[in-house]
């Protein structure tokens, strides 16, 4: 099952180039973003490795299940809300950032609300499917998306536009002092492994989870490429003029041989695919901790919870204008480090209350 701890910790970083995280990343490219990541990828490391430790300590048991046997209801519905609303909040976030990606790039006279209503309708089936179902979809979708994704990484790279003294220039600001906005913009690559707040009811038995030290190593690689990439292709100062910037340089690449010609058409197809999958995951795992709170588990009850987040969801893509959408998601980047941070801590002081009470 050591599998399933990895697999929203991956879709979590793939998916970080369509949100506004490269966005936050390149306006701060000369004030602390290279820092911002190399705290990151350790702090990242660091909180999955400690509450994946303190969840080991109650197999077979999710945050709902570990708050009702140690905490009372006055506290225990409160967080289940918040939490439930962050991640309803982030798969919004990705939902709305690519109907307009879509609409720019893909069909400009579709209507925004048509796109709205088509990837809510989607994303309420698929956050309603039970939680093995999610857990295996993922497996399989990240098996396919993997080799387009290195292969999207490769042409970059090898591109003749690509410019490696545009990165070397970086070298002189490796160790500016970050901003908390820049820092929580870098940590949400790891932020996956909370994932387990509901998915470790399926680690039945209490054993440590194995090769830890591939996140460091895959959260390095997705750091690098997510920052350096555009900046090699667009140049040091171009680059923070686009809004999804990963967009504009998936569509500078091409395939010379290919029966594709544009690359963009590969990255929007691939990640059509890994935003669905991202929006079921997000809404599947605030559906359980939102009905967690109620007395009754009928799918009635799972209905009507999707129900609201797409209707605040469509509400919410379609009242705010784009800049809007922006500032609203780079404050909740920063509101999610602090829930993060939080949580990590109740875990930490619930399992060694335990320990001690044993």
């Amino acid at each position: 099952m050591s599998r399933y701890f990895y697999y929203p910790i991956i879709v979590c970083m793939l998916i970080n180039t369509i949100i506004y995280v490269p966005k936050v990343l390149m306006e701060a490219r000369f004030t602390g973003a290279i820092t911002a990541m190399l705290i990151a990828i350790p702090l990242g490391t660091l909180l999955a490795f400690i509450f994946a430790k303190a969840m080991n300590r109650f197999p077979g048991k999710g945050l709902p299940e570990i708050l009702k046997a140690h905490t009372p209801s006055w506290i225990r519905i409160p967080i289940l809300l918040f939490l439930g609303f962050m991640w309803f909040s982030a798969g919004s976030i990705v939902l709305v950032s690519y109907a307009l990606i879509t609409k720019r790039f893909i069909n400009p006279d579709l209507q925004m609300s048509v796109l709205l209503v088509c990837f809510i309708l989607v994303g309420c089936w698929s956050a309603t499917r039970s939680s093995e179902s999610i857990l295996n979809v993922m497996e399989i979708l990240i098996v396919l998306s993997s080799p387009l994704v290195m292969f999207i990484s490769y042409k970059a790279f090898t591109s003749e536009s690509f410019d490696w003294d545009a990165i070397l220039v970086f070298t002189d600001y490796a160790f500016k002092t970050p901003s908390l906005m820049t820092l929580a913009a870098a940590t949400y690559l790891f932020t996956g492994y909370v994932c387990l707040a509901v998915f470790h009811r399926f680690f039945q038995e209490s054993k440590p989870i194995r090769y830890f030290w591939v996140i460091p190593i895959i959260g390095f690689l997705v750091c690098f490429t997510t920052f350096f990439i555009p900046i090699g292709l667009h140049g040091t100062q171009a680059v923070e003029k686009y809004v999804y910037v990963w967009v504009s340089t998936a569509d500078s690449l091409n395939m010379k041989y290919g029966f594709i010609e544009r690359v963009l058409f590969v990255f929007l197809m691939l990640y059509i695919m890994l935003c669905l999958l991202f929006i079921a995951l997000t809404w599947h795992i605030a559906t359980e901790l939102i009905r967690s709170v109620s007395t009754k588990e009928s799918l009635l009850v799972k209905w009507l919870i999707v129900a609201c987040i797409g209707m605040i969801t469509y509400i919410y893509g379609s009242t705010f204008n784009e800049k809007q959408l922006t500032h609203l998601a780079e404050q909740w980047l920063i509101l999610r480090l602090f829930a993060e941070l939080g949580l990590v801590g109740l875990i930490i002081y619930i399992s060694r209350r335990k320990k001690h009470a044993s």
